[in-house]
């Protein structure tokens, strides 16, 4: 097919992409002199019994969308079959697919998300007017062309009402965007594609699709489950615009919008209610620490791209063809003059002004995102350890795009789901704009920096189990196996800052997350064994509870009875590993937080001989049966479980022995790892106050730099007369003075070349450091500016190397 010249009257300039369906080319009509995408159904679809099938839903295709002639529906030309391949001529659309923008972050200003919205409802009121239901209302299949107009595509799982070829209880679709009916086999109308409809302006809305997870998870979310407000995670959104999501949203068609125009008219008077239109509808505007205000739109200076307008090249796509799902979405560069090279005196003034002109870019690149709608239910208890999260509406912004406020605002709380085994942790993600790679592709630089953030929060979350030097030997093959694929353990995305260019000469960024910390050690315990890496674990304190109870077999009606010998020899080999522990019995025992049951229930059989000679009755004792198990308190999760007998056990003369015995085995059965591969370790909770700053103090400066730290897991302003403070959660389990000497003074006193920062006054996780006014020259203190960020001064070579090209920058680690 590769090799094809033409297909009926059309000739085949160049294949633009391959989907599950089948191939998609670019043609040409020399009769009307126009260029048309041609999708195809590819060979493998017509094989066997499925050839008839295949063709008529092609044929279908054709049929349904050909009967469609609007502004807003990609045109169908022609339809036909040459060589045995079936064909469809269609519109060869400029823009870009919807998904796109969504995968992108990129956000939309309301009177655009309404615009949009409105041209969709426009394209399916009219579908639905003439009987074509399209059953397959999604991002991909919407694009968004140059002028900012829109288009629907895709109508190949369309159903005509008088076609009886998809028949009731047929599921067509994409689970994330189907209607309950659609789901369960249902009849269908049009109200199903309004349901699909209103999923994509939830999308709009929160950044986040209100129904996630797998397959058959995201299908049940659709029919049991009522999605979050999008209020609830983003400001902005006025209760009118909620109003309208919920009533689209219905889980009874009759609940719903009823036709397209009605959808439509509600968007547009909740959109006209809206008091304050914001610039952004999906950018939280926080007051948190770890969102650095973003540079405002308005200005000249940092205006961001138009929100309509795709950046860089636009690209050329055939429609209906996702890469992923179908190959009637696919996209080709658009011509264009090549840029030509300049003289090296241009470039070096071009090169300057680029590294300068990037924050601004990367706004419009990298937006804040959102907090997941699946994921900002609740707070659980794991939350306690973590910073509170901003919803403030209010932040000003900063005079430049390369210079952020000066200081970071007061957080306020706001819930945040916490499933067991994650934890919130805040991280620096830090890219160097001199890389001669970004010189021409700023998109490349605002994934880079998108993902050494994600990257550095996979980081933090690998100190809490990996001591700090053994993750400096292993840092490259952790960073390459674990670490580059930051978002497989985040979960939710907090807050996420705008680019900000220092005076250092890198690009920054700060992201707020939910990190899977227990999939991650998983996965961490998986490489160590795949890749024979003996991991030097981190000091942690988990806390065990135990329970031993044994029955007796002749009396198997009787209560299981605790057994305070056994219990006392398993306490004592978990306390030679340094852990601390618990009786489960104990009123307390739910307070003490321990993290792991570990149970025994053992059955003792009493075996009894009379002596033929003396006559004396022998009796002893042995093990009939037992279990053992250990269970994570933390999720639920029966991490360990056993019922086959030790192998030459034997037996015991008296009750005492076997139970001590049996005490004995059961603690043999775990072991110092054990319980550091499943241990769910924690930050620890330290108030930290900088004394004797020089005034105005550089509070926001500070903040940064312990973000930066790889130690520090959270930091969070907090108000202190003449002083500056923070509550931090730190990775580690030495005292509270000695962990912020190693974590905090060490890196800072780094960076400013002497020893700037000492130990004050110390009252249990309450630690105050101090400065020297002798510091406070400008030849010192304005390192903490002109200097690469603290925590590079105490990263491995490997994260140096990788983040910082000029050797320049280098140079001052070294200094």
């Amino acid at each position: 097919m590769a090799e094809l010249e033409s297909l009926g009257k059309y000739e085949i300039r160049r294949e633009l992409g391959r989907g599950a369906m089948g191939v998609v080319y670019e043609g040409y009509d020399p009769m009307i002199k126009r260029t048309v995408a041609l999708k195809t159904i590819r060979a493998d679809q017509l094989a066997g019994e499925n050839a008839e099938t295949a063709i008529a839903r092609f044929r279908r295709e054709a049929q349904a969308a050909g009967r469609l002639n609007h502004p807003n529906i990609v045109a169908i030309y022609d339809f036909g079959e040459d060589q045995g391949i079936w064909y469809i001529a269609m519109e060869y659309v400029k823009g870009r697919e919807l998904k796109d923008y969504f995968q992108a972050n990129e956000r939309f200003a309301p009177a655009d998300i309404v615009r949009i919205m409105t041209q969709i409802l426009a394209a399916l009121g009219y579908s639905h007017r003439l009987g074509v239901v399209h059953r397959d209302i999604k991002p991909a299949n919407i694009f968004v062309l140059e002028d900012g107009s829109v288009k629907v595509a895709d109508f190949g799982v369309a159903h005509i009402e008088s076609s009886t070829m998809t028949q009731v209880g047929s599921v067509i679709g994409t689970p994330s965007y189907m209607s309950p009916e659609q789901i369960l086999g249902l009849p269908i109308d049009g109200r199903s594609d309004l349901f699909s409809a209103g999923v994509i302006l939830y999308q709009f809305l929160t950044g986040e699709r209100p129904f996630t997870g797998s397959s058959t998870v995201t299908m049940h979310k659709v029919l049991e489950e009522e999605p979050l407000p999008p209020s609830r995670f983003n400001v902005q959104v006025p209760g009118a615009m909620d109003a309208v999501v919920r009533k689209a949203l219905a889980k009874r068609p009759d609940e719903r919008y009823q036709s397209a125009d009605e959808f439509a008219e509600a968007l547009r008077a909740a959109a006209q209610r809206e008091s304050a239109p914001a610039a952004d509808a999906t950018v939280i505007a926080s007051s948190d620490p770890t969102m650095i205000r973003a540079p405002d739109p308005m200005r000249a200076d940092t205006k961001p791209a138009a929100a309509m307008t795709p950046g860089g090249t636009p690209a050329v796509h055939a429609p209906g063809a996702a890469a992923a799902a179908d190959a009637a979405a696919v996209s080709a560069p658009a011509s264009g003059a090549p840029v030509k090279n300049a003289p090296t005196t241009v470039i070096a003034i071009v090169a300057v002004i680029a590294v300068v002109a990037i924050a601004a870019v990367l706004w419009a690149v990298l937006k804040p995102s959102t907090v997941d709608s699946s994921k900002a239910a609740e707070t659980s208890k794991v939350a306690q350890s973590a910073p509170p999260v901003s919803t403030a509406k209010d932040a000003s912004p900063p005079p430049t795009a390369a210079k952020a406020s000066a200081s970071p605002p007061s957080p306020s709380v706001a819930p945040v789901k916490m499933e067991p085994g994650t934890m919130v942790i805040s991280a620096a993600g830090f890219v160097d704009p001199s890389d001669p790679r970004y010189a021409t592709d700023k998109s490349q630089l605002a994934a880079d920096l998108r993902a050494d953030s994600k990257g550095q929060l996979v980081e933090k979350a690998l100190g809490l189990m990996v001591d700090t030097g053994s993750l400096a030997k292993n840092y490259d093959v952790l960073r390459e196996r674990l670490m580059a694929k930051g978002g497989t353990y985040v979960t939710t995305v907090v807050e996420e800052s705008a680019p900000r260019l220092g005076k250092d000469g890198l690009m920054s960024m700060t992201t707020q997350a939910v990190v899977n910390v227990k999939a991650l050690q998983k996965s961490l315990n998986q490489m160590s064994r795949d890749e024979r890496i003996q991991f030097i674990r981190a000091g942690g304190d988990p806390k065990m509870s135990v329970r031993i109870t044994v029955t007796d077999a002749d009396q198997p009606g009787a209560p299981p009875l605790p057994s305070q010998l056994a219990e006392n020899l398993l306490k004592e080999r978990i306390r030679a590993f340094g852990f601390r522990t618990f009786s489960e019995e104990a009123p307390d025992a739910a307070q003490q937080g321990a993290g792991f049951l570990v149970q025994g229930e053992a059955q003792i059989k009493r075996l009894s001989m009379r002596l033929p000679a003396s006559g004396v009755v022998v009796t002893k004792y042995a093990l009939n049966s037992w279990t053992v198990k250990c269970i994570d308190r933390m999720s639920g999760e029966e991490i360990y479980f056993n019922t086959a007998l030790p192998k030459a056990l034997g037996s015991w003369a008296s009750e005492g022995e076997a139970l001590n015995a049996i005490g004995a085995k059961i603690a043999d059965e775990f072991s110092r790892d054990f319980f550091l591969q499943h241990v769910y370790v924690t930050g620890r909770r330290i108030s930290l106050t900088f004394e004797g700053m020089p005034a105005p103090a550089p509070d926001d400066l500070l903040w940064r730099e312990l973000i930066s730290l790889p130690a520090v897991l959270t930091a969070t302003p907090r108000s202190v007369s003449g002083a500056l403070a923070y509550d931090v959660a730190l990775a580690g389990g030495a005292s509270a003075g000695d962990l912020v000497a190693t974590s905090v003074l060490k890196p800072l006193n780094a960076k400013l070349g002497q020893t700037c920062f000492a130990l004050g006054p110390i009252a249990g996780d309450a630690v105050t450091l101090v400065f020297d006014k002798q510091c406070g020259e400008a030849s010192i203190f304005s390192r903490l500016e002109t200097n690469p960020p603290a925590g590079f001064y105490v990263e491995p070579a490997g994260r140096q190397k990788a983040v910082i090209r000029n050797p320049e920058v280098l140079r001052k680690l070294s200094i």
